[in-house]
């Protein structure tokens, strides 16, 4: 409530406030009174914001009391404004400063302030209390203008107080039971990736049709309709949900416009048996009613979870959809306005903003698009644009800029309709948003948008097949008006390519000898079109950086160089594997080569989401709702020719926390940007909002980066990649005031490495079968196999397993292949929180399978074998592994052969006899204790006298305190804490 402290009152600054938001295109009014069950309350500032409204609570500094008054305007039933219920509040704190000046100046002040502290304070649902920290989001400062685009942004605007949860389950529900009375038979799948549930695909779109019905009837503007329509009401969907009404209702509806999300659902409807469909479309009626009452179907993750969970296509497309908040982070750094991509143009034309050209290949349910969307109205409000213009720029956008595409044709439904939904107002005629069949059709392989790839035998277009496709229909693209035969081009000189694409690969790594598992086209039920399809991607792929071993992202990566325009921009979601991973070196080598990439972010949060009734588990090192995999945002821009790198950094961000909410992810974002440019090559700055600490960044010269792994995001904490790079560099291992000198050697330069797992046991080109055993009577060959954390627990161990011979193999190959066994075995998977040894030294020589890979030193001595054992079970040896590793999990660093050839370790080699003895007494005398796993690194007493010992007797360097430090440090980390 308003206070009179000061020169200036409380009540001037809300009302010059509600002023200056209005100028910013906002319905806004100062000292407003709600209604309440228990009477009026007077509400500091109230902004009208479509079917809702937004109350402020404003105080000045220190404000001890605004978070309570906001709390006070969310009562269980909410306040009405204007016959709008307020569903979410902003407390906004003027500082203190203003307060004592003169009225006249505070009034002026206001307009300038950058300091400003607002946060958003929202009902919530238990679940999702759950996953973040309270229930407001992090406190933010910025001006006038930075609060009204957080108001103006449709996710804030339309994040209302029901548990986005509980309506994926209401809607789940209501399409499960829907399937279940339409029957299987009852409905035509989508396409030939459907075809595991037809019926739930179905029912899908027909609530998603009922939704968007129910959404225009409360909120079309007749202004916004062409002329010929001005007098037409849209129809409530009818709630006994009978086929021949909807048909109606839906056909009335397509003589105004909206007909890539009707069309489709008219064209489901048509063939369903009568009885089953009008059971199944009564409760879908009243569920999509209900929820649209609620509100928060406009939050469109509501529809994006509800696909995932309930299509079988995602298990087999790997497909991912991002988060929202991720979104916003993405396609905010993507769309920084002071970047020279954006410079120049004239951003409040909406003639300019047609021109645009952004592209998401797969494009999912729209959540991508979306984030550019608002991004790009953004730069339109802050070049003078808004107000009237605003819904010019929508149609512009809509019609013109926004491209999406997917293999998926409920996907392109729903990125329809989720567009469409952020404007309700007018009629959105043309989208170019296109279904790209993934199969084979008329003997043609079809590789979904990669059809566009200049090496494709699409020669860079591609086919568009209308949804619900009959027998003979030639290709064709849904228009507002209608259908017409249309052969899709991808655009070329595109100035932006946003994607979270599938993570598919064909398995590996190494060639067909060394791998049996083959998921890339999984989603095509017969074996021959795969194979067909797999041959046309490996030709679409010739020549290029992409690889079927690193999966389906890097075609895509491929695809956006090939359309982007010089000065164009990448931004993707991509799995954190792109950073390290040996097949995505090649892809590495192109965006060092032929982009300045500017901002790779990854999240540590060591934070999950189990999995529940129709809710996926999620875990927070992900920027995807369902994926448990780590990964990673991409943003980079395209030279304008390939050259070598420039002068300059690139920007790894290591979150603590990934946002939970989307004004968290635009604050985060918004730090982001305002970081100071990089004055050194390793710096670091942190990230930080208000007094929230989000992460780490840390800048790394562009000369740095190729082919090589990208480890500058392997810890959260940055001055450990600072003390990794000087070890990397010239051997000196920096900790407090002392620096250790570790001679180091890459791992391949001192041992050969023992045979790939698949060439041991693959069922085809297998030499031997594998018996899980530790009993030394049975027959066959020593091997040690699986990496058990509670059966491995000492640095000397035993076998395992037993090899046996296939009879049916060529003994000299089973001869020659036993005869690369060793002593010495590096853990090739390890899950840091359980394990304790990162290697192991046997009794015996063996081979290593699956789990271990087996190491042979080239230069045999005594001790040499004991010292690399010490060394990589060592805390700096587990930094230094940790960075070379792959990392598709938070918590596990996965080191297949190519990797580990490149692992820096102790150089043997170059130590004295005298050395190598101290390390073979180390070893004897520890070589049966028990260790603790890695997530106790620092509390581990057999731990510390490894790496102790190792330091004083074997390098002469006695720094326990300096060590010691090291390891606190590293037990910081979620990586070597987390059990996921």
């Amino acid at each position: 409530m308003s206070s009179s402290q000061g020169n200036t009152l409380e009540i001037v600054l809300n009302v010059v406030l509600a002023d200056q938001l209005r100028r910013q295109g906002l319905e806004a009014e100062a000292e407003q009174f709600v209604q309440g069950d228990k009477g009026r309350h007077q509400v500091d500032l109230l902004v009208e914001l479509g079917e809702v409204a937004v109350a402020i609570e404003a105080e000045f500094a220190p404000a001890r009391t605004v978070r309570a008054d906001a709390e006070k305007r969310l009562p269980e039933r909410p306040l009405v404004w204007r016959q709008l219920p307020v569903e979410s509040v902003f407390t906004l704190v003027y500082p203190e400063s203003l307060k004592k000046l003169p009225e006249s100046r505070a009034k002026d002040a206001l307009g300038s302030c950058e300091t400003l502290e607002f946060a958003l304070v929202r009902r919530r649902g238990a679940a999702e209390a759950a996953e973040s920290a309270d229930g407001a989001a992090a406190r933010q400062t910025g001006s006038v203008a930075t609060f009204a685009e957080c108001l103006h942004d449709y996710w804030i605007r339309t994040a209302r107080g029901a548990s986005v949860e509980d309506v994926v389950q209401q809607a789940s529900f209501a399409i499960e039971r829907a399937s279940e009375l339409l029957g299987r038979g009852a409905v035509q799948p989508l396409s030939a990736a459907d075809e595991s549930d037809p019926a739930a695909a179905t029912a899908l779109i027909w609530l998603n049709a009922l939704l968007f019905q129910e959404l225009l009837a409360q909120n079309l503007d007749p202004r916004g309709l062409p002329p010929r329509h001005r007098q037409a009401r849209i129809p409530r969907p009818d709630p006994e949900g009978r086929p021949s009404v909807l048909l109606r209702q839906w056909e009335e509806i397509l003589a105004i416009n909206w007909w890539p999300i009707f069309h489709v659902a008219r064209l489901a409807l048509r063939p369903a048996l009568p009885r089953p469909a009008a059971l199944a479309l009564q409760g879908l009626v009243a569920a999509a009613v209900d929820i649209a009452e609620r509100g928060v179907i406009r939050r469109h993750d509501v529809a994006g979870r509800i696909f995932h969970r309930l299509l079988g296509t995602r298990k087999f497309l790997a497909t991912n959809y991002t988060t929202i908040p991720a979104a916003v982070l993405l396609a905010g750094l993507a769309f920084d306005r002071g970047h020279a991509a954006w410079r120049g143009r004239d951003w409040s034309s909406t003639e300019e903003l047609g021109r645009l050209r952004i592209i998401d290949p797969a494009c999912g349910s729209g959540t991508l698009l979306m984030a550019a969307l608002q991004e790009a109205l953004k730069l339109h409000r802050r070049a003078g644009g808004g107000g009237e213009s605003e819904g010019a720029a929508m149609q512009a956008l809509l019609e013109q800029a926004l491209h999406g595409y997917d293999v998926v044709p409920a996907a392109i439904h729903l990125t329809a309709a989720t567009l469409s939904m952020a404007e309700t107002r007018q009629v959105i005629a043309n989208m170019p948003l296109f279904w790209m069949p993934h199969d084979v059709r008329h003997g043609k392989a079809r590789l979904g948008s990669l059809d566009f790839l200049d090496r494709s035998l699409g020669k860079g277009q591609a086919q568009y097949l209308p949804l619900f496709a009959e027998e003979g229909w030639d290709p064709e693209r849904v228009t507002g008006t209608g259908e017409r035969t249309y052969d899709v081009a991808m655009p070329t000189g595109c100035d932006l390519v946003i994607a979270n694409p599938p993570y598919t690969r064909a398995g590996g790594p190494g060639t067909a000898e060394n791998t049996a598992w083959n998921p890339i086209f999984g989603s095509v039920l017969s074996k021959a079109d795969a194979a067909r399809m797999q041959v046309a991607l490996r030709r679409a792929l010739h020549g290029t950086p992409a690889s079927l071993y690193a999966g389906l992202g890097s075609a895509f990566v491929v695809l956006a160089h090939e359309k982007l325009k010089p000065g164009g921009r990448l931004a993707f979601v991509l799995p954190a594997t792109a950073l390290t991973g040996s097949r995505w070196g090649p892809v590495r080598e192109l965006l060092a080569r032929d982009f300045d990439v500017e901002w790779v972010v990854v999240s540590h949060d060591a934070r999950s989401r189990h999995a529940k009734a129709n809710l996926p588990g999620r875990l927070h090192s992900g920027f995807s709702e369902s994926t448990r995999i780590a990964e990673t945002l991409i943003v980079a821009t395209k030279k304008a020719e390939a050259q070598s790198a420039g002068n300059g950094f690139a920007r790894f961000v290591n979150l603590r926390r990934n946002p939970d909410e989307p004004i968290d992810a635009m604050a985060v974002t918004r730090a982001l940007l305002a970081l100071p440019a990089p004055a050194m090559d390793l710096g670091t700055e942190e990230v930080a909002v208000g007094d929230t600490v989000w992460g780490e960044a840390v800048f790394v010269d562009w000369r740095k980066l190729d082919r090589t792994p990208w480890w500058y995001s392997a810890f959260r904490q940055g001055w450990l990649v600072q003390v990794a790079s000087r070890v990397l560099g010239d051997g000196t291992l920096p900790v407090g005031d002392f620096e250790l000198q570790v001679p180091v050697a890459k791992l391949s330069s001192l041992c050969d490495l023992g045979p790939y797992h698949m060439q041991v046991k693959n069922p085809t080109h297998g030499l031997f079968d594998i018996v899980a055993s530790d009993d030394s009577t049975r027959p066959g060959h020593p091997a040690l196999w699986h990496h058990q954390a509670k059966r491995i627990t000492s640095l000397g161990t035993g076998a395992n397993a037993r090899l046996r011979e296939r009879r049916e193999v060529d003994s000299d190959r089973q001869s020659a292949m036993l005869a690369r066994a060793g002593r010495l075995h590096v853990a090739s998977e390890l899950r840091h929180a359980p394990q304790r040894l990162a290697a192991v030294l046997t009794d015996e020589r063996m081979i290593g399978v699956s789990s271990w890979i087996t190491l042979r030193p080239r230069v045999p001595g005594p001790g040499k074998e004991e010292a690399l054992c010490l060394w990589l079970n060592s805390t700096p040896g587990l930094l230094l592994r940790i960075l070379q590793a792959n990392r598709p999990y938070l918590g596990r660093s996965r080191l297949p052969h190519e990797l580990a050839e490149g692992l820096p370790v102790l150089d043997v080699n170059s130590l004295t006899k005298a050395q190598t003895a101290a390390a073979q007494e180390i070893f004897n005398d520890l070589k049966s204790k028990q260790l603790q796993g890695f997530a106790h690194l620092f509390a581990d007493p057999v731990r510390r006298e490894i790496d102790h010992r190792l330091c004083r007797d074997v390098l002469g360097q006695d720094a326990p305190a300096a060590i010691d430090r090291l390891a606190q440090a590293l037990n910081r980390e979620p990586t070597l804490t987390v059990r996921h």
